[in-house]
């Protein structure tokens, strides 16, 4: 791109250039003022244009823990370990974590609906574990297939006609997008206020996948251009059901499968994002809400 010239630079010379010791007529001095301010004006304008068109970057940070508490169950206590003495029950326990922050943040939505009638969180959280739902086995854990079915026909089952449900990465559902999950969709979820769970998966052969609640983005979008690519840089806040306690922040990498860094998982990608709500959606409430406001606005003055 051109650089532009700092007018203040080339002022002077122009100017110079026009110096007489003649005295000047006051109407052509009243015409040299006019054009002098309309150059400035025009330099001015043609500075400010080419500042906009320099990407400006824009930062993202969103945190859901600020706004309503996440569940913090452990997988040890929703379900046994296997026969290779591992606890595989990472996705009915990061589901039931981000079914605690639904009823935190929509209590008039949800109430304890999503408690499926049981006495605490972790009996809720072994209820949909269980044949009925998520059929998470003790060797091999949950299959994507199982999870997805598990926590839609769970939130039909004791909350029916309250959720919407979106996602990416797998199929399956008219709401399911088969494709890979991207910063743009994890960022407009929280953004909605929508809880959101994880799959990551290692890169390795053989490795079992892992199941987190995202509760939290910070993503520095360098160049502007909305899109999750070289020269960003993008953390996660997540809740790990092995590790509920603390906050297990996670730094994704660019490309088609988002790779991850941080905690035990450096050879791990994101492979798969889950997201429900209320129905409608938070930001059709609050447009609702506004509009309502907005006619009533109206009707008062027209009343006046």
């Amino acid at each position: 791109m051109t650089p532009v010239t700092n007018p203040s630079e080339q002022l002077p010379q122009a100017f110079a250039r026009t110096a007489s010791t003649k005295p000047f007529p006051a109407r052509k001095m009243r015409s040299l003022t006019a054009l002098a301010l309309g150059i400035a004006v025009l330099v001015s304008t043609v500075a400010r244009d080419a500042r906009a068109l320099l990407p400006v970057a824009n930062l993202y940070n969103v945190d859901e823990t600020t706004t309503a508490a996440f569940g913090t169950l452990n997988q040890a206590n929703v379900g046994p370990n296997g026969a290779n003495g591992a606890n595989n029950f990472c996705a009915p326990t990061a589901t039931m974590n981000s079914f605690t922050f639904l009823e935190n943040a929509y209590p008039s939505v949800y109430g304890n609906l999503l408690m499926g009638g049981q006495a605490s969180w972790q009996l809720a959280g072994q209820l949909l574990a269980g044949a009925t739902y998520m059929a998470t086995d003790p060797n091999s854990g949950t299959s994507v297939a199982n999870w997805v079915s598990g926590k839609v026909n769970y939130i039909n089952k004791f909350a029916p006609n309250t959720t919407t449900f979106a996602g990416m990465g797998t199929g399956g559902y008219p709401w399911l997008n088969a494709a890979n999950p991207t910063a743009n969709f994890l960022l407009q979820q929280l953004q909605t206020g929508e809880d959101v769970e994880l799959a990551i998966f290692p890169t390795v052969a053989g490795g079992i996948g892992h199941v987190l609640t995202l509760t939290g983005i910070n993503w520095n979008d360098a160049n502007g251009n909305n899109l999750f690519d070289a020269g960003d840089t993008l953390t996660l806040n997540t809740i790990d059901p092995g590790n509920p306690g603390v906050n297990t922040q996670l730094t994704l990498s660019p490309g088609g499968l988002l790779g991850i860094t941080g905690a035990n998982y450096n050879t791990y990608t994101l492979g798969v994002a889950l997201a429900e709500s209320p129905v409608p959606e938070p930001t059709t409430v609050s447009l609702i809400l506004l509009s309502g406001g907005a006619i009533a606005f109206f009707r008062n003055h027209r009343a006046k």
